[in-house]
This record gives structure tokens, sequence and C-alpha cells, in this order.
């Protein structure tokens, strides 16, 4: 028996042309030839003697070169694997074929494992990524928490202009939350007004919830911007904003660790990731509009200001998107973006309020 390959003589890593000789007898020896194809004259002799009993002779690992070493650090590689399994067979040491190669072999194993990976991989992202990023947000300090977020500082600086409310009419609507922000001290709520941005109210780590000049005008009755404002306490108490910004990294590491490739982060990112995130969001929604109907209720706000509010929310929208076309919605009147938004369909939220008992 023949085998070709490559010997390494363990004292440089300069690699030579080699065969590997196996007679009957158990006798094996390793030719080694110089750059010209011939047996090489230098300090390795022509043939070198291989006690059996000393190799050890890598497993089989799909189509990847196989090394065998013996005498301390020398090896002889050969891609020839299906000569090395004869020798294994021949020399009666052992099986031809590991058990790592019989399963990577194995179609039904094979299929099985694919099916295994894609479940635990849709597993964490949908459960286990959640729930991490959730008990994480707990653990941090609170100064942490505010830093994952974007600074109001850099909104002002972006996107928002300052309020154009009358100092009378911003003074009103913070005189009506302060007895109502006073049960939440420790979430640090600080109610601040911008323009330059449509009818929105949100909040940030740090505390601050933003309420733009649009919002507060479209609303027919101040126990709507309440409503609103339990929501957005919902979303500090419940630490949404770290939570996503936590679940942001974590969706991101994963696609990294599943292509191992950098280059395409933004484009692997640019879709899944957001659509993961934002279902999340909704998620997240949901929960600060539970918050909010509890709160109101204890608070004794009729909860219908804040089926109220999104009323207003969704003719605001409906009237800012008026003429758009009408080719994506569905049977049902609802549009297949619904699904894209960050938030649940307006008129779930607007009948889960009406609704809770």
């Amino acid at each position: 028996m023949i085998i070709q390959g490559n010997y390494l003589d363990g004292k440089t890593s300069r690699g030579r042309r080699a065969q590997l000789l196996y007679r009957e007898s158990s006798e094996l020896q390793i030719v080694v030839f110089d750059e010209e194809g011939y047996s090489s004259e230098e300090s390795d002799p022509k043939s070198i003697a291989v006690d059996f009993h000393n190799l050890e002779i890598e497993s089989r690992l799909g189509n990847t070169p196989r090394e065998i070493s013996f005498a301390g650090n020398q090896l002889f590689i050969t891609p020839d694997n299906d000569a090395v399994d004869a020798l294994i067979l021949e020399l009666g040491t052992g099986e031809s074929v590991s058990w790592l190669h019989k399963l990577e072999s194995s179609l039904p194993t094979i299929a099985a494992s694919v099916i295994i990976t894609l479940a635990v991989l849709a597993a964490t992202v949908v459960y286990g990524v959640p729930k991490a990023a959730e008990v994480i947000a707990f653990k941090l300090p609170e100064f942490v928490s505010s830093k994952l977020g974007s600074s109001l500082d850099v909104l002002d600086n972006t996107i928002f202009d300052p309020s154009a409310l009358t100092e009378s009419r911003q003074q009103e609507i913070r005189t009506l939350f302060a007895p109502h922000l006073e049960r939440f001290e420790d979430l640090n709520p600080k109610v601040e007004f911008r323009s330059g941005m449509k009818a929105n109210a949100f909040a940030m780590p740090g505390g601050e919830i933003v309420l733009t000049d649009d919002f507060v005008e479209l609303v027919k009755d101040d126990e709507e911007l309440l409503a609103i404002l339990y929501h957005e306490l919902g979303h500090l108490k419940h630490r949404h904003i770290t939570r996503r910004a936590l679940q942001g990294s974590m969706i991101t590491l994963i696609v990294v660790l599943v292509t191992g490739d950098l280059d395409t982060i933004d484009l692997l990112t640019g879709l899944p990731t957001l659509i993961l995130d934002l279902s999340y969001s909704r998620d997240f929604e949901r929960e600060a509009d539970q918050f909010a109907l509890e709160h109101m209720r204890a608070a004794g706000i009729p909860t219908e200001n804040f089926a109220l509010a999104m009323e207003h929310l969704q003719e605001y929208y409906a009237e800012d998107k008026e003429g758009e076309s009408s080719e994506n919605s569905d049977s049902d009147g609802e549009s297949w973006t619904d699904y894209f938004s960050s938030h649940p369909a307006t008129q779930e939220r607007i009948d889960s309020a009406r609704d809770f008992r």
C-alpha cells in the first residue's frame, strides 16, 4: 500500500513530498523526496522506518487532510482519507472511520441537526433574547440604563425645535401632571415640550417624557394627556428603551456569530433585525398600554380617555396620509404595513382600552 502525502520533520515548517509505504509484514516506511522528485540525500535518510504501534492517526473529519504523527513531532499529512482508513483496518488499530465522520456523512443526521439548530436559534431570538434583556435591564444601575438611549440634547440638535406652546400652557400641563408624577419619583420623570416632529409622545431612559406641540393640540381634553402620560410612565417603569437597546445589540451579535462576516452586518441587520426589534416594540407598547389603563383606573381617570387619545392620533395620521394609495390594504381595510409599525394597530389599542375591565 502506498499513500501519497507530505512529510514534516518537526524541526522546521517546511514540508516535503513523501510516500508512506506499508507491507504485509506490518513494516511501515516513509520515503521523503527532494524538490526535484528524487529521494532526499540530505540529513534525513531516504527511508524512515516507522513503528506502527506508536502511530497516532487523526480522526477523519470530512475531506480535510489527515495527520499521522510518529517519533515525537514528525508528521505525515495526506488528503487520501480512504487510503488512511484502509491502513487503519490493515493495522487493526481501531475503527477506520470516526463516529464524527459517520454522523456528518449521514443525511438524516444532517437534516435533524439543521432542524434542531434552527429551532434553538429561533427560540433564542424569540424567547431567550427578550428575557435576557429584561433581566439585564433591571440589574443595571440607573445611570448606566440612562446612557443606553439617545440623550435629549442630541435630539434637540438633530430633530427637535423649541416648543411653540405658550409658557402658560406648558405650566398648566405640568401642574396637571405633578400629582401623578409624584407617585413615580423613583423613575425621575420630567416633562418636556418640543416641536419639529409630528404628533408624538415618548419616554427616554433618563426619565424625560417628551410631548410634541402637535400632539398637545390634537387632544380634546387634558385627561387624554394624562392617559398618554401614564403610557409613557409604563415605558419607564418597565425599562423598555434599555431593553430595546440590549435586544438590538444581542440580535446584532447573533447575526455576526451565525454569518461570521462583519462586512455584511449592515445588510443583514437592516431588515431582519429591524423587524424583530419592531416586534419586541409592539409587545412593549401593549405592556405600556396595560400599565396606563391600570393606573388610570386607580387614579379615578376614565380609561375612555386613552381610547379617545388613540382615536385622535388615528384621525391625525389618516388626514396626513390622505390621498395615499390604498393598494396595500387587505380585505379588512387594514394596511399590511401595520405589521412593520413599531406600535400595535391603533384600532387594536382602542378596542383594548374600551374592553378594559
